[in-house]
């Protein structure tokens, strides 16, 4: 995979260099390289926000239906942050319209922008509805059960989608998107003991939450009464890691 001068962490991936070059044979260049660009700048905007918040940035891979920012440490920073971050990319379809209306004019790119923003809200993971989802689930669920219910919603809109759109153009970008699901319900187990042994060393909620069960509400400092006993959260963290690898 080839790294762009200067943004040491984004990649091309070579299939996006060939596209381009069947653009250029189809006499298609300028309608493939400026969505590409719209698609480039909505990642931008997660990636502005993931250096500000200090993420753990691993890569921006430029595939050739679009582009995905991949993280080490998603799930563990605050909230906020990553509610931020998520709808940054989102966001930034605003301005874009904006410009394209005022100054470019093309009906095109005005309907490019529009389907990338909407393509991203489906609840399909790892599209930014999908992570907003989840952020919102998990205010009122158990983290590892809002997971879960995450992961079913994904799968079944992934399957919607692909019944009522089953063109054979759009067959890469189904199948990187089952594979992205497969590779998720494979590694989040993983994501959420991350999550328990980050908790560890610090929590940044200061808001209580009272489980009469061992579960674990993400964005809140979780008080335990079991049996009539009280326990802190890190009194519990180990027992919740155990229990997940048995689940």
């Amino acid at each position: 995979m080839k790294s762009i001068k200067g943004w040491n962490n984004w990649y091309i991936h070579p299939f996006t260099l060939i596209y381009l070059l069947i653009s250029v044979l189809n006499d298609n260049f300028f309608n493939y390289i400026s969505a590409l660009i719209i698609v480039c700048v909505h990642e931008y905007g997660h990636y502005y926000f993931a250096k500000k918040f200090d993420f753990e940035i691993d890569k921006v891979e430029i595939f050739p239906f679009g582009a995905f920012l991949s993280v080490n440490d998603y799930g563990v920073h605050h909230i906020c942050e990553e509610l931020i971050m998520v709808m940054a990319g989102l966001a930034v379809h605003l301005p874009i319209y904006v410009i394209i209306e005022i100054f470019i004019g093309s009906q095109y790119l005005l309907e490019v922008n529009r389907l990338v923003f909407i393509f991203n809200l489906l609840p399909i993971y790892p599209l930014d509805g999908s992570k907003i989802l989840l952020l919102l689930l998990s205010l009122v669920k158990d983290y590892y059960q809002a997971i879960k219910l995450q992961i079913k919603i994904s799968l079944l809109s992934l399957s919607v989608l692909i019944v009522l759109y089953n063109e054979i153009g759009y067959l890469l970008v189904y199948f990187y998107l089952l594979y992205a699901n497969y590779e998720y319900i494979k590694e989040f187990r993983y994501m959420i003991i991350r999550l328990y042994l980050n908790r560890f060393h610090q929590n940044k909620y200061k808001l209580y939450k009272i489980n009469r069960k061992y579960s674990f509400y993400r964005p809140y400092n979780n008080i335990y009464i079991i049996n009539g006993k009280t326990y802190q959260e890190e009194q519990v963290l180990q027992f919740l890691i155990k229990k997940l690898k048995t689940d």
